[in-house]
């Protein structure tokens, strides 16, 4: 198998980590993915945003989605001022305060099914106001600075949801629509057989232009995008506590062996060994 072309970056031991970063000279970044859920808003200059084979170019009060395992980068012209605030979100955390009536996650869910990740604030919003208000608890020291961080953050999170449920999206202002087209079928289909030749031919494309393409466009190989997409998917999985051999299948490996091996391969542990190492923490 191709040896993966991106990685994984940041690293998050809280249940949410707040960044507020300004700059004139970012300079070039490879694609990468978190482990974790990310929220970015641009607060004020101009860049563009590449993600899952798409590109935005935003404007300031349009934010983000990031889901876990979703491969980006910003995409910023040299000499450019760029300030924007970042926000880390444990999955396990927002899954915690997951109701029958209110799931804080349904917004990462919908970016990544529905391919939109970029929305734009809209006059009733209070999702940069809200950001304001998360930086400011956060750095308090007074009286119940840590449950005000908590409550603030949450209101954030249901504020983020309604907004996306709104459907204030951007669609994106550039990139390869056939490649785009193929991401999206390889997110659907992951845990079906897939062969580059049955993607060529659905897509009506040689396979060699395409596997060319497809690397010019998101920086990795079909084969390493694949693997990696279902091993996170596994590692998902396994935290919700699910046989790992009923993993191994759902993820879309045909045999145990093989999932083992690249599992182990690209988390240092086995699937097994993984899952119990969560439920001990």
């Amino acid at each position: 198998m191709e040896p993966l072309s991106y990685e994984k970056r940041g690293y998050l031991k809280e249940d949410f980590r707040l960044f507020h970063l300004a700059d004139n000279n970012l300079g070039p970044m490879d694609y990468h993915y978190h482990t974790f859920h990310k929220i970015i808003i641009l607060l004020a200059g101009r860049t563009g945003y590449a993600i899952e084979g798409e590109r935005y170019t935003l404007q300031p009060g349009d934010f983000v989605l990031v889901g876990r395992g979703s491969i980006h980068r910003p995409e910023v012209e040299r000499d450019t001022f760029y300030e924007r605030m970042i926000l880390y979100i444990s999955p396990e955390y927002l899954a915690r305060y997951r109701t029958a009536d209110c799931d804080l996650e349904a917004c990462f869910r919908r970016a990544q099914s529905d391919f939109h990740y970029v929305y734009r604030s809209g006059s009733g919003d209070q999702i940069k106001p809200l950001l304001q208000a998360l930086e400011k608890a956060v750095n308090e020291k007074d009286f119940g600075a840590e449950l005000l961080s908590r409550a603030v953050f949450l209101q954030l999170m249901i504020e983020i949801n309604r907004a996306t449920a709104r459907k204030r999206y951007i669609t994106a202002s550039a990139g390869d629509s056939k490649i785009v087209s193929i991401l999206q079928y390889l997110n659907l289909h992951l845990t079906e057989p897939l062969s580059i030749d049955e993607l060529a031919a659905r897509f009506y494309i040689s396979k060699y232009h395409m596997m060319r393409r497809f690397k010019e466009e998101t920086g990795y190989t079909i084969h390493s995008y694949i693997a990696e997409k279902r091993l996170l998917l596994a590692r998902q999985l396994l935290s919700t506590g699910q046989p790992v051999t009923e993993v191994c299948y759902q993820a879309g490996y045909q045999d145990y062996s093989t999932f083992s091996r690249a599992y182990r391969k690209r988390f240092g542990a086995s699937p097994s060994a993984d899952q119990r190492r969560e439920r001990q923490e």
